[in-house]
């Protein structure tokens, strides 16, 4: 493109222009003194576009009464027809420098010009210049879009996944975790329905909370186990760390665990019980194992739905103080269901996925 006859609203919009300016190099500033030695009429114009550049506003930028007086005072010495300037002798690597050597070499051989007519003209062309980048600035970034995921398990089928922070969540049958993408905020927030062992990712500055029902717990960085698959009763095992645990509905409901102790309540703030625990029995899942600790059958069933993905039907069944003991690693159903038979002495039918249990009358 042409330049020789650029006037200062073609110097302003020109991006090669703005970029000497703003971002100056060696490479830029020699590329354009010898634009002036060839042009030296344009200097003048040079001159009055870069205090226009580097008083460009951005879309943060408000301009008032005071800035626009020190913005016309540094225009104001640039049009000083008898300003005189220290000679420049090395290599320039900034345009100012550059501007200001050609503008004493001209001297006396500017032409005098009217200064209320300059001032005038220029105000005409800032103005024009800060619409014009206005309009063509990117618009501003708005507040970022807050994306829920949602990671679940299918009945019968056991998973871990890896959150942004690093937190591992390793979950049970029949369970899901819901969490904001990249964990916007001041706190990383997990909601779990059903049964998740948790390594949180250590983080001081933004504590992990799990929320289950209306009870929460809260850690640092710690690895902990949450049930909360049977029924309402929720169960908070502690393995590393510390957490703290409480009742969004009932304020007197709050405890802080240490390894070793677990809390059992129900949502609502129905009971809250504080123990000792077994750890091979909390995470007895994780190693493919199902314990049966003097469960109430209705429960084991309802355990052994979720692990296998069946449904489970219970037929004539009246003694509501029938309790399982057991431990069966890496066994199928039907092995478990035949082992329970001679406990409970019941009959049982496998069609599919559905299960009768028969009672003897």
């Amino acid at each position: 493109m042409d330049k020789s006859n650029f006037s200062v609203e073609d110097f302003v919009l020109d991006s090669e222009f703005r970029e000497w300016i703003l971002s100056p190099s060696n490479k830029r500033n020699l590329q354009w003194e010898e634009y002036i030695s060839k042009n030296p009429q344009s200097i003048r114009d040079i001159e009055t576009a870069r205090s226009i550049v580097l008083n460009m506003p951005t879309q943060d930028f408000v301009l008032d009464s005071k800035k626009l007086d020190r913005l016309w005072e540094s225009i104001d010495q640039k049009l000083d027809l008898g300003a005189q300037e220290t000679e420049v002798k090395s290599l320039p690597i900034r345009p100012e420098a550059t501007i200001k050597r050609f503008a004493q070499d001209r001297g006396k051989s500017r032409i005098k010009i009217n200064f209320q007519v300059v001032k005038v003209a220029a105000l005409l062309l800032l103005t024009f210049a800060l619409g014009v980048m206005y309009y063509t600035l990117p618009e501003r970034e708005g507040t970022p879009e807050i994306k829920w995921l949602t990671y679940s398990t299918k009945p019968g089928v056991k998973s871990a996944v890896t959150l942004s922070d690093g937190t591992v969540v390793k979950l049970n049958s029949s369970s899901s975790i819901r969490y904001v993408q990249n964990f916007v905020g001041e706190t990383r927030e997990v909601y779990l329905e059903g049964e998740a062992f948790f390594e949180v990712a250590h983080d001081a500055t933004k504590p992990f909370v799990v929320h289950t029902k209306d009870i929460t717990t809260r850690a640092m960085g710690t690895s902990f186990n949450i049930n909360s698959a049977a029924g309402e009763k929720i169960i908070i095992s502690l393995i590393t760390g510390k957490v703290e645990v409480k009742s969004q509905d009932v304020t007197e409901f709050i405890d802080y665990l240490v390894p070793g102790e677990q809390i059992q309540t129900y949502a609502s703030g129905k009971a809250w019980e504080k123990g000792a625990f077994d750890e091979s029995v909390i995470l007895a899942w994780l190693d493919q194992t199902i314990i049966f600790d003097r469960t109430p059958l209705p429960e084991a069933l309802q355990m052994l739905e979720k692990w296998f993905g069946v449904s489970i039907t219970l037929n004539d069944f009246k003694d509501h103080n029938l309790t399982l003991s057991g431990k069966y690693k890496g066994e199928t159903l039907v092995n478990i269901l035949e082992g329970l038979s001679y406990t409970a002495r019941f009959r049982y039918e496998i069609n599919g996925k559905d299960i009768q249990i028969n009672f003897k009358q």
